[in-house]
């Protein structure tokens, strides 16, 4: 029998070129969940597609942005990333900016779709550092019925993983909030993933080189597993990882990923109806 994993692409509404991806790997059915930069200035052209695409089963999640500045969206608050880990770690962040700036985008995600987000995590990951999870999670409370919670993107490698390529950044992950963070969730019962796989310093040749990254992770899966991937149609100008991005998708779209899944005995599916609860 199969294992069923996650494949979940970030950012969507910064560039048509990612949002182009989205849907063409949703529709090949090589994707189960993407996550919307919501201030981004590609979200209104592709409304009625995401909408369509959610109605025939994607999932669609906030992306919690701090770190990347959007012209003309308001209470951004943006800061660098570095700035983000050291006030977190220092206890110095200012809990009613935070919540000011998740209100907003959680609000303005429900006023674009006409429903809350299937599910939580954050742009560079800041959703799960100190101080920061537990506000993100005090509002989501406060904006979702205990029967209606979403689920909320944890870091934690899966148990028993080995030969992870690498693997220090993921552990980075963790000691920058991922075990407290997951802690949390389970003591407030909010859903979360089984396992956290796809990190890595974007820093692939080719799309042969990233299938081999990926051969690992898919080695490693477990099921209810996430992976993370950040796949556009081309290459995306002004984007740090811009580059990286059609290796991923080329690999994601081929006949080849389907061959590794099948080799791993793995399938994609909707994360929100096999989490953990």
């Amino acid at each position: 029998m199969k294992k069923v994993i996650q494949l979940c692409a970030d950012d969507f509404g910064q560039d048509p070129l990612i949002n182009e991806a989205v849907f063409t790997l949703f529709y090949q059915q090589r994707l189960s969940a993407t996550s919307v930069l919501i201030d981004g200035p590609h979200v209104a052209s592709s409304v009625f597609a995401l909408q369509t695409a959610h109605n025939d089963g994607l999932e669609v999640g906030l992306h919690f942005n701090l770190t990347l500045a959007f012209p003309q969206a308001a209470l951004q608050n943006i800061k660098p990333l570095h700035q983000w880990i050291l006030l977190s770690q220092l206890g110095l962040l200012n809990p009613v900016e935070i919540e000011k700036a998740f209100h907003c985008q959680l609000t303005k995600f429900e006023d674009t779709y006409g429903f809350l987000p299937d599910y939580i995590d954050g742009h560079q990951h800041v959703h799960q550092f100190p101080g920061l999870g537990k506000i993100i999670v005090s509002e989501i409370l406060k904006h979702y019925s205990s029967r209606s919670l979403p689920w909320i993107r944890n870091t934690l490698r899966p148990i028993n993983t080995h030969n992870i390529p690498q693997v220090s950044k993921a552990i980075v992950l963790e000691l920058l909030g991922g075990k407290s963070f997951y802690a949390l969730l389970n003591t407030t019962n909010i859903p979360t993933n089984s396992g956290f796989l796809g990190v890595y310093g974007f820093n692939m040749e080719n799309e042969t080189s990233y299938r081999k990254m990926m051969h690992a992770w898919l080695i490693n899966a477990q099921s209810q597993t996430l992976i993370m991937c950040h796949p556009a149609a081309k290459l995306v100008n002004d984007d740090a990882i811009g580059s990286q991005r059609p290796f991923e998708f080329n690999y994601l779209s081929s006949n080849a990923f389907q061959e590794d899944l099948d080799m791993h005995q793995l399938t994609i599916s909707k994360i929100k109806s096999s989490v953990e609860q």
